[in-house]
């Protein structure tokens, strides 16, 4: 048997936590703090998480430490679905050709997949509160949850393992810190939460509260609620295609898509009669409706309070049988063979003398199991309550373990307690991961490296990423910590690649240490033609400088700063984040338009510690357009942030009220605004950890409706949704300013999900604006989120300073544009045409390949061009598609498709391909300057007109890049650098295997 932990990841800006993988020969496992970042930090360090089923996490249940573990469960629940149904596949063929040979060999059935989740208190909660956004199908994802109990004993008094399998034993060491004190008042407010919920709120049947229930057995009876959920999420036979006959008078409000079955052809047509509770009376008819998703049926997650418990592990391999000895055996007398190999199994033999020899006669010594302990430290309480623990005194459990994993929280790291307690263990290694002692290097090497090359070709808009690799501590949000305690002694720091080999014998091994990225090699090895295109397109600029500001004339708030955080779709790659986007506006205030995983590392990179105090200071609001993964998991610790650095972590004592708003809204300062179910997400999440949920506005947009002339309302959520209410709860409109630094802000429902919004923003004309003979305007800032093009985007947007817009797909892709919700590059320059925007940044492109479209300005006699006529063509039924993605309660989870709930898929046809090749994107219109955004980019809006003479350079580097990674992975790349299979993961790869799935 062998056995490797690797370490991953150590703290730092973008890798908030320490993840290490431990593989055995037959199985992976990850241990850790899941913080947002991980599955990119995983890619980098080129792991595979193929035989990755078990997860043990570390610490609290915090977003700090599982905020990544969403995303990489999405991720992991649809590659291994894919693997099992492509292994099922193979075994029925295999099985289909035995049967036709008469071939009485049978193949073994692949194991059904599954993920288990082992963390602290709270986690199943967290999952919970994911249902809004989480759907998966045949993956069964099960949670355990340790909590600071007494532990489990054999007959002869030892603990017993909390978790087993064939290679590995895990015993869980929960402690809560040792100064924690009860809080009567915070319990008495539960335990009315918890009556209201059984009362009005619990929707399971089967887990209603009996009379004269124990505390005991209501804790019980809440977890099934929670682990029922999860099974939901992840474990369910519904589909979307099953419907119900009800009659129109049994539906309920809100009503969900209604279906009648014409008796003429006998096919379903959606039903517009009456509804119950309107004016009109109802027909004597039967209507279909969808079987209700079971997780839209449930609105309310079993209360709980924060958890002080923090986890930690100590992990062993079982012992290994000792070494055959071949010479021995033969002295004895055993035949060479089969008989070796049923001694080595552990059965005796009768030798050619007709002598028994037992196993103990020819094997050597067994080996005992080694392993580790991963101990999990955040304060000085879990430190004192940890070092307590009869485990890691135990003989029986710490036999074999080789080295301590320390995961410290600030200020632990050298304390003399903790010194005093390694001393006690000085027979095992022990290895630090803290920020005392890691410094804040690069861990995203690749798009480090990237950004430091585009630096080359425009230093204005990119520079190297911030990183400090000799400052210790780190210097966060908070400052620099002092060292409080002198260094550890006896302790080894860790370091990304560092690896301990536990069997067949112990050693840590430094070899394969990740070094430090060097910028002057990287700089070295650019190519000089890249250079010399990059100097040539600043002279260009320079030639242009009077064209060019003549265009910045145009421009409202010139200044304007816009940050492209995170540039990529789905899920995150070497060189794309997932989608975010900052506008910062001078004298206004600072705006992120949707906060993938990540948002937080991503900000840490691009601007310096003070730097970023200030932006956070001023973050006015946070817009999520759609509950994707892929766009809004980063939102919490952003919040964190803000709360910490805005409000010194210290909560609000009361809700906010939209009547005196006006007057106190520093007490609260930041506006989140998106659809309720993201809001719900949010105030679920906040029962288990205090992030600074009290502090911000939750403000759900009521968007825009086709042919109708009011426009976009705020409103407080949760509100009671009662009429004679609505002005409790909505944001008045002279109330913008003062809120959002906004004088108007409109909203429209798009074609990609269900809840899925556009948005464009419009801020008061500055003294600035109106002085450039009204040739300006305000600025407005239009934001698509994903979406196909979209009608009623263009008339919100209409006279846009800035648009930003998707363009996940390349034209040649146009088909699967059209199956994923998603925009071309033509459709997304067509719709700013539309809008007559004079700055468009391109963003959310596939993670497939690195994107840079050729962009030339079109000629008098190419006003149609076949991409402008498809995407008008696109917008004339647009708008009927827009009003049937109404909200409908079967469908309430974002991450509903028909492809991966059993429904039918949209078909594909020959007429939607183009030909692979090079494709030029013509821009129609002439005053219209357009950037395409890569991460880390940060561009004043009345620059966007110089970019257009950096592309032949970043065209250059990016073809250079994609030419030696596919030259590498055997792909085939076009002229254009890019790979020539567009499949975006929805696809078939050649052969007969399926490709795993990522609906965002």
């Amino acid at each position: 048997m062998t056995a490797n932990l690797h370490i991953i990841t150590t703290p730092t800006a973008d890798t908030p936590g320490t993840i290490l993988i431990l593989h055995t020969v037959s199985r992976s496992y990850v241990f850790g703090n899941h913080g947002e970042g991980t599955q990119r930090a995983i890619t980098h360090m080129g792991q595979r998480l193929t035989r990755v089923q078990d997860f043990f996490m570390t610490g609290r249940t915090e977003w700090n430490n599982i905020g990544g573990l969403p995303g990489m469960v999405l991720t992991l629940a649809d590659s291994t679905t894919t693997r099992y149904e492509n292994a099922k596949a193979e075994f029925e063929r295999k099985q289909s050709d035995t049967k036709k040979k008469s071939n009485t060999r049978t193949n073994v059935e692949p194991e059904r997949p599954r993920l288990n989740i082992h963390g602290p208190p709270n986690i199943k909660h967290m999952l919970g509160t994911c249902r809004r956004f989480i759907f998966r199908k045949s993956v069964p994802v099960h949670a355990t949850e340790y909590k600071d109990v007494a532990p489990k004993r054999s007959e002869a008094g030892h603990i017993l393992p909390s978790w087993q399998d064939s290679n590995i034993q895990v015993w869980s060491l929960p402690v809560a810190p040792s100064n924690v004190s009860e809080h009567v008042q915070l319990q008495h407010r539960l335990d009315q939460k918890r009556s209201a919920y059984d009362m009005h709120f619990n929707d399971f049947d089967e887990h209603q509260a009996p009379d004269s229930e124990s505390l005991e057995d209501r804790e019980l009876r809440y977890d099934r609620i929670r682990t029922a959920l999860v099974k939901h999420m992840f474990d369910s036979n519904w589909s979307m295609d099953t419907l119900q006959e009800r009659h129109i008078s049994e539906i309920e409000l809100p009503a969900p898509a209604l279906f009648v079955r014409n008796p003429d052809s006998n096919k379903l047509e959606p039903y517009h009669g009456p509804l119950p509770g309107g004016d009109q009376p109802l027909p004597d008819v039967k209507v279909l409706t969808r079987t209700p998703w079971p997780g839209a049926l449930i609105t309310a997650l079993p209360p709980s309070l924060p958890a002080s418990e923090s986890l930690s592990y100590i992990v062993r391999t079982h012992g290994a049988r000792g070494k055959f000895d071949v010479e021995r055996a033969k002295k004895l007398g055993v035949k060479p063979g089969p008989n070796f190999s049923r001694l080595t199994a552990g059965h005796s033999v009768q030798s050619m003398q007709n002598e028994t020899i037992t196993p103990e006669m020819v094997m050597g010594p067994d080996r005992p199991g080694q392993g580790f302990a991963i101990l999990d430290v955040p304060t000085l309480g879990h430190l004192e309550a940890l070092i307590l623990r009869e485990e890691l005194k135990s003989d029986h459990i710490m036999m074999g373990i080789q080295a301590c994993i320390w995961l410290l929280g600030p200020g632990i790291s050298g304390h003399p307690k903790l010194q005093t307690f390694m001393n006690t263990l000085n027979h095992v290694e022990h290895v630090v991961s803290s920020v005392d002692d890691c410094p804040n290097r690069l861990a995203m090497d690749s798009v480090a490296a990237q950004t430091i090359r585009l630096g080359q070709i425009d230093v204005h808009r990119y520079h190297t990423p911030f990183h400090d690799n000799c400052t210790l501590p780190q210097v966060g949000l908070q400052g620099r910590i002092s060292r409080k305690e002198g260094p550890l002694n006896n302790a080894v720091v860790a370091e990304r690649g560092m690896v301990f080999r536990l069997m067949p014998s112990y050693a840590l091994s430094k070899e394969a240490i990740t070094p430090l990225l060097s910028i002057p090699e990287i700089k070295a090895t650019t190519p000089q033609d890249i250079i010399d295109l990059g100097n040539a397109a600043r002279k260009d600029v320079e030639n242009h400088k009077t064209a060019l500001e003549a265009w910045k004339r145009l421009i409202a708030r010139p200044d304007t700063e816009i940050t492209t955080l995170g540039t990529g779709s789905a899920t995150p790659s070497k060189y794309r984040n997932v989608s975010s986007t900052l506008l910062r506006v001078p004298g206004v205030g600072n705006y992120l338009f949707d906060c993938g995983e990540n948002t937080i590392g991503q900000l840490r990179r691009v601007f310096a510690p003070g730097e970023l105090i200030d932006i956070l200071l001023n973050l006015r609001m946070i817009w999520i357009s759609h509950l994707h993964a892929d766009h809004h998991l980063g939102t919490t610790s952003v919040i964190k942030a803000w709360y910490n650095v805005k409000h010194n972590g210290v909560p609000a004592n009361t809700p906010p009220s939209m009547p005196s708003i006006s007057t106190c809204a520093p007490i609260y300062g930041l506006s989140v605004i998106s659809h309720g179910a993201m809001l719900k997400w949010l105030k679920e999440y906040s029962f288990i950890e205090d992030f600074g949920y009290s502090r911000i506005l939750p403000l759900q947009v009521d968007p825009v409706i086709g042919g109708r002339e009011s426009g976009s309302t705020l409103m407080l959520s949760p509100n009671p949704n009662l009429k004679g209410y609505e002005s409790e709860y909505t944001l008045k409109r002279e109330d913008y300013q003062t809120v959002l630094g906004l004088s108007d802000i409109q909203a429209c429902k798009v074609s990609h999900c269900n809840g899925a919004m556009a948005v464009s923003i419009t801020f008061p004309e500055s003294s600035a604006d109106a002085s450039t003979n009204g040739t300006s305007g305000p600025l407005k800032v239009s934001y698509s989120g994903d979406c196909r093009p979209s009608h009623n985007f263009t008339k919100i947007g209409r006279g846009s300073t800035l648009l930003i817009h998707e363009a996940t797909f390349d034209d040649e892709l146009w088909a699967d544009a059209m199956a994923k919700k998603h925009s071309t590059t033509s459709e997304a320059l067509s719709i700013a045409a539309r809008m007559n925007a004079k700055a468009v940044v391109l963003t959310h492109f596939s993670q497939r390949y690195q994107k840079l479209p050729v962009l030339q300005p079109a000629a008098e006699d190419e006003e149609h061009l076949p991409a402008a006529t498809a995407t008008e063509e696109a917008l004339e039924g647009e708008e009927i598609e827009e009003e049937e993605d109404a909200e409908d309660p079967t469908m309430s989870n974002m991450d509903v498709t028909p492809m991966n709930a059993g429904g039918a898929a949209v078909p594909f046809t020959k007429a939607h391909w183009h030909e692979p090749g090079e494709r030029v994107v013509k821009v129609r219109s002439p005053n219209m300057k357009v950037a395409v955004a890569f991460d880390y980019m940060r561009v004043k809006l009345g620059d966007v007109a110089q970019l257009q003479y950096f592309h032949p350079a970043l065209s250059k580097l990016l073809a250079d890049e994609a030419l030696e990674e596919g030259l590498a992975g055997g792909e085939e790349i076009n002229g254009n650098g890019k790979k020539v299979s567009g499949d975006d993961g929805d696809g078939e790869e050649r052969k007969t295997k399926k490709k795993s799935k990522r609906y965002n």
